[in-house]
């Protein structure tokens, strides 16, 4: 059971925010308050006919005259506050100005928003500050953004900065599995509204505004099977959301389960009255109403329980991976039980500092204090001061970081770290990154080792996923990173690399560790069957991710595991997972078959490249996507990505695994993988892009020398290449996964210091070494 939290229902009467209540219950949290802006007042002298609705992107208007009802209909204590400001942030993803004036509880009423010079978003700032203030315990704020960005991201700047855990259970609903949702349940979108149908709720539509909704909508139910097929008609006709997404309609909730409602609203027919707008805009103006207690009054909890769908954790895919490998456990796992070659202190080492600059990338890798600081904290800073430097020499900032490698000597400094790493970074979407503990690895005098990975393009060209809203669909990331950061290739093409955060077992909606043994698989300490379920559900957090931010195809993952017992298992399950991940998708559907509404109404005017009023349903993208792949000469076979276990002694929240990866979007890849002496490559080139990704990997048995000598001669002759204008073109990063980093500590490149690596199949490997180029010319 999930820690329960007191929380802020912040409503605009609409079906998507009275929803979310129910869900928030059902994740056992108490919803203590509601809270909702309204329109100001008209200015003086503006006719009575005038309704004040806002056509907002952020906020709903329409039937805020009904508002006060709610406190007796869902027997809840309202606040309730004026709209200040306009929309004056219009990008997508909310960038909070610290130094704009803060907006006061009481505003004049004769000063109209459109005048005042603060985003509508920082309304939400008084008002909340006003229900804390009385109810000192609250520490949740829901909201029901389904795949609104634009919302989203300005209610969790404004949760995050009053202290409030931010609640978005609807997000990415319909993309969520549906299983047990029962005959009927229709499409994934459509779903939603068949889900709010069967817990009773009941929502009108007050509001149209598509060429496909006229004023015969008005007031109907929208969960209504009758009303969901001809929206979906509409749909299918004019283009849109069946869910009002994009716009086309908006509701307001009237009545719904006994157990949270009391009462339902009434409006008699006087009551109601259209009002038309520009562009075949119709609204519901209302005069009047009343809460009229249900007859009984005292209907208990569990009957909507019973009947509200609460998405599985598992998509079928990575269900049935599971599956494929709880059966193989048997069969040839416990044969490696127990790692022979166990763990041993490895001699004194100095991490070099390494810098490469290419034409679009900078890499400053190996970032000590280089002093004497003896807290976390005193590292962190002296690290900070001089990455700032080397940023500014380079004419760039922190905030053009892409992505960051955070090498600790223990997990018990995350928190510490965490703190003074935050304070880097003072733009939306901060860069993703992977945090490991490796315990007595690290070069003596240095607790943490930071390197990053610099973005020299422009700024605005680089697309962010930050969402810091617990939900169904992946886990939050509350604080200083985010979950992908995505990197153009070139401004001539689309093509783009997705830097991914790493990804830990988390259970979504409650932010907890997968809990992975039983009482019987405690009995049996060699058993790889807890770690299955921890490497698949990250692994699953991984591929949702990378399909929202357009991923095609991955160039490779690092499995982080940690010790102790099974090392190989852990290893061979990560790879094995893996492995299943790519053969159960090259038997999936074809992406055309598997569509979701991928827009908000913020998109009909800043998204771009939408060129009817209202957007399209797009395909969700296959990942992978094998018609994006072609071969090397003589290499026709199916391959997959490149694959690395990499053992470390402690990850975030006591997890045993943490995915890394790095992504292709809207590109074509070409894939080869050869054999020299050794050294055995497997690469990944983009088409348009020109980027290539190789991964070279020494296996065990070689002496030191042998690999020293094999590693220097592959960063060589990459500069050589650079130098010559090959088509591998320019070195642009290089990362090394060694147990022994005082051989390759003086090398230029990323050292990431370990016990042990693993390659594909379970095979023990004495290096291995990851490199990122610029290419030339095409492959």
């Amino acid at each position: 059971m999930s820690t329960s939290l007191n929380v802020i229902a912040l409503i605009s009467g609409g079906k998507d925010s009275l929803f979310s209540i129910l869900h928030c219950l059902a994740n056992n949290h108490r919803v203590i308050a509601l809270a909702n802006l309204y329109p100001p007042s008209p200015p003086s002298g503006t006719a009575d006919d005038d309704d004040p609705d806002l056509n907002s992107y952020m906020y709903q208007t329409v039937g805020h005259t009904l508002l006060p009802l709610y406190a007796t209909a869902l027997s809840l204590p309202l606040y309730r506050q004026e709209i200040v400001g306009a929309a004056l942030t219009t990008e997508k993803d909310y960038d909070y100005d610290s130094s704009a004036p803060s907006p006061s509880p009481a505003q004049n009423p004769d000063t109209h928003a459109d005048a005042d010079p603060r985003d509508e978003t920082e309304s939400l700032v008084p008002l909340l500050r006003r229900v804390v203030a009385t109810h000192p315990q609250a520490n949740a704020l829901s909201t029901g953004a389904i795949l609104s960005t634009y919302q989203r991201t300005r209610i969790e700047s404004v949760a995050v900065r009053l202290g409030l855990v931010p609640l978005s259970y609807l997000w990415r609903y319909p993309e969520l599995p549906r299983e047990g949702a029962g005959a009927g349940a229709g499409t994934d979108a459509a779903g939603l509204l068949h889900d709010m149908a069967a817990v009773g709720l009941d929502a009108r539509i007050v509001k149209v505004a598509s060429g496909g909704l006229d004023e015969s909508f008005l007031w109907e139910r929208v969960v209504d099977g009758r009303v969901v097929g001809r929206l979906e008609r509409a749909v299918e006709r004019f283009g849109g959301s069946v869910l009002g997404e994009g716009g086309e309609y908006e509701t307001l909730v009237v009545d719904g389960p006994e157990g949270m409602w009391r009462g339902r609203i009434e409006v008699g027919e006087e009551g109601k009255r259209i009002v038309r707008g520009g562009g075949g805009e119709a609204w519901v103006r209302f005069e009047g109403g009343r809460v009229v207690e249900k007859e009984s009054g005292k209907g208990g909890m569990g009957d909507w329980r019973e009947r509200l769908r609460i998405p599985g954790l598992w998509d079928e895919r990575f269900e049935e991976l599971l599956g494929e490998l709880e059966e193989q456990e048997v069969q040839s796992l416990d044969a490696c039980a127990v790692d022979k070659q166990p763990s041993l202190r490895r001699p004194p080492w100095r991490a070099e500092r390494s810098i490469i600059r290419s034409d679009s990338m900078l890499t400053i890798s190996n970032m000590t204090p280089n002093t004497s600081e003896s807290s976390i904290e005193q590292q962190m800073v002296r690290i900070s001061k001089d990455l700032g430097i080397i940023l500014h020499e380079n004419d760039h900032s922190f905030d053009d970081i892409v992505f960051t490698t955070i090498l600790l000597r223990t997990m018990v400094d995350f928190s510490n770290v965490n703190a003074a790493y935050a304070q880097l970074f003072s733009k939306p979407n901060p860069p993703a990154r992977v945090t490991v503990a490796c315990g007595d690895t690290l070069p003596d005098g240095a607790d943490i080792i930071l390197s990053v990975v610099v973005d020299l393009a422009q700024r605005q060209h680089r697309k962010g996923l930050h969402v810091q809203s617990r939900s169904y669909w992946a886990p939050a990331n509350i604080g200083p990173y985010s979950q992908a950061i995505t990197v153009p290739l070139s401004q001539e093409t689309t093509a783009s690399l997705v830097y991914i955060a790493g990804q830990i077992p988390l259970i979504p909606a409650s932010m907890e560790v997968l809990q992975t043994k039983t009482k019987e698989e405690d009995s049996h300490s060699g058993s790889t069957i807890p770690f299955q379920r921890q490497a698949v559900l990250a692994l699953q957090h991984l591929w949702r991710i990378g399909k929202v931010v357009d991923v095609a195809w991955w160039t490779g993952a690092v499995a982080y595991i940690t010790g102790g017992q099974n090392v190989r298992g852990k290893a061979m399950i990560a790879w094995l997972a893996w492995e299943k991940a790519h053969k159960i998708a090259s038997l999936a559907e074809s992406p055309d078959d598997d569509q979701t509404d991928e827009f908000d109404a913020w998109d009909r005017k800043y998204g771009g490249g939408q060129s009817s009023f209202f957007a399209e349903e797009v395909p969700v993208p296959q990942l992978p996507d094998f018609t994006k792949v072609t071969y090397d000469d003589n290499q026709n076979q199916a391959m997959i990505p490149s694959f690395l276990a990499v053992e470390v002694d402690e990850l975030p929240r006591g997890c045993d695994i943490e995915w890394q990866s790095l992504g292709i979007a809207h590109d074509i890849v070409r894939l080869g993988i050869s054999s020299v002496a050794g050294l055995q490559r497997q690469s990944c080139t983009t088409v348009a892009g020109h980027v290539s990704m190789e991964y070279l990997s020494i296996p065990s048995g070689f002496d030191d020398q042998s690999c020293l000598f094999r590693v220097r001669e592959a960063l060589r002759e990459r500069e050589m290449e650079g130098l010559e204008g090959n088509a591998r073109g320019v070195l642009m990063h290089a990362t090394l996964y060694t147990p022994s980093p005082g051989l390759f500590g003086r090398l230029k490149a990323q050292v990431v210091p370990c016990r042990s690596v693993w390659g594909a199949g379970g095979v023990r490997l004495a290096v291995a070494l990851v490199l990122h180029s610029r290419t030339s010319f095409g492959p």
